[in-house]
């Protein structure tokens, strides 16, 4: 039975997405600058060493870490490799992005009209039989020889403040995505939890993000987690 989801933790990625905003593209330059070269910056040249540029998008690149930051016309997308060393930093890298993207970025530019925000936890499980398992489970005796697989689905969730309040519709939505490769025993699992803002939220000062993360890591450890242990790796030899 898996007790810590972190121990197959293998990357995150926290994502804010908002209405396309052209007049950001005039700003790349700026915005880059400031997230690069602020004093006591956390994603500095050191950490983001390379920056491409593309049509309306900068993306700040760690070749060594394959780390990235991604700002375009809609989304700012940061993205994180874990390893053993960097699993108890997590909650520091959520952090400044909190502090650094969203409530400096996003305010000092007056990005507003928040669609969502997401936060995805990517797992590798390399746990005996359960690839097989999975894939055993899920085709069943329907197709023979079947050794690899590609899976997406997703639920969607009420948030409670859209119950109590006729104007308000936000939702959350957990995405999960599975793929086992025919080469490899290991499955990839990843799980993206979502809030959908609607109507937009007008400024990013808005986001409550903190609690968001909360819900994100709350759902991992209290649906996500049992659902995997019941269904997959009760029986196996993990």
């Amino acid at each position: 039975m898996i007790e810590n989801l972190n121990q197959y933790l293998s990357g995150i990625a926290l994502g804010i997405r908002f209405r396309a905003n052209f007049s950001i593209e005039d700003q790349l330059g700026q915005i880059t600058d400031k997230i690069l070269y602020s004093k006591d910056s956390f994603f500095n040249s050191s950490v983001f060493p390379i920056v491409k540029s593309g049509v309306g998008k900068r993306l700040l690149i760690n070749e060594g870490t394959n780390d990235s930051l991604r700002i375009d016309n809609s989304n700012i997308i940061l993205e994180v490799q874990i390893d053993e060393f960097k699993v108890k930093d997590i909650s520091e890298i959520i952090k400044h992005f909190e502090n650094e993207i969203i409530k400096g970025i996003m305010k000092s530019f007056a990005i507003k009209e928040i669609v969502r925000v997401g936060y995805i936890r990517r797992y590798i499980f390399q746990i005996r039989d359960l690839a097989k398992t999975f894939v055993d489970k899920t085709i069943g005796g329907t197709l023979e020889g079947v050794n690899d697989i590609n899976l997406r689905f997703s639920k969607k969730m009420p948030v409670q403040e859209a119950l109590a309040e006729e104007t308000l519709n936000d939702y959350n939505n957990a995405i999960f995505n599975i793929i086992k490769k025919a080469d490899k025993d290991e499955i990839f699992m990843s799980v993206d939890f979502q809030t959908y803002y609607d109507p937009f939220l007008p400024t990013a000062t808005e986001i409550k993000f903190k609690s968001f993360i909360n819900d994100a890591e709350l759902f991992n450890e209290k649906n996500y987690l049992p659902w995997i242990n019941s269904n997959y790796i009760e029986g196996t030899n993990g």
